[in-house]
């Protein structure tokens, strides 16, 4: 696809993890032990939302204030409030190269420097997604198994940029997302 070398990092990542397990299946453990895989994961999330904004209620009275202590909107409880998470998550403020896919962002060493409430693929706080943590690990799953059967690939109805052909809430081009999936050999 458009990042040939994430692909083969991660295949081999994974290969890694099938020869540690000797014949085993996937485990819990194995699938944390798999950093990249992780960066990736976040990756995709970041630069492909599940959901393009995120709505709460507000509790109580709050000011709204800039860095400077200005006041910038008054919300009242009762407010309805949207998150606009596909807007964050694509701001160069806070991921520089907002285009660009880089897993890097999210290793050991650069995650930390994540600016909160700037990276909210499941929302934050309590009202956080529940499913979260079955959601990656089934994703990670996935994507572990298929990594090592199947090289990733364009089709000829593959979207160029599936962010353009967006309607409604939810990442959900026109036509459905397609790849074509090409078997390794053994």
């Amino acid at each position: 696809m458009e990042n040939p070398e994430v692909q083969d990092r991660l295949f081999k990542e994974a290969l890694e993890v099938r020869d540690q397990l000797a014949g085993k299946p996937l485990t819990y453990e194995a699938v944390m032990k798999m950093k990249y895989m992780d960066m990736v994961t976040s990756e995709t999330l970041r630069k492909w939302s599940l959901a393009g904004a995120l709505d709460r209620l507000c509790s109580k009275d709050y000011d709204l204030t800039d860095d400077k202590g200005n006041l910038i909107f008054k919300f009242k409880a009762g407010d309805y409030i949207w998150f606009p998470v596909v807007g964050l998550h694509n701001d160069e403020r806070y991921f520089e190269d907002p285009n660009l896919f880089k897993p890097e962002r999210f290793s050991e060493e650069n995650k930390d420097n994540i600016k909160p409430y700037t990276y909210l693929p499941f929302g934050a706080g309590p009202r956080m997604c529940i499913g979260n943590r079955y959601a990656l690990m089934q994703a990670k799953a996935m994507m572990y198994y298929m990594i090592l059967d199947f090289k990733i690939e364009r089709s000829a109805k593959t979207v160029k940029n599936i962010v353009d052909d967006v309607r409604g809430f939810q990442v959900n081009p026109l036509g459905g997302f397609w790849v074509r999936l090409v078997p390794r050999s053994s």
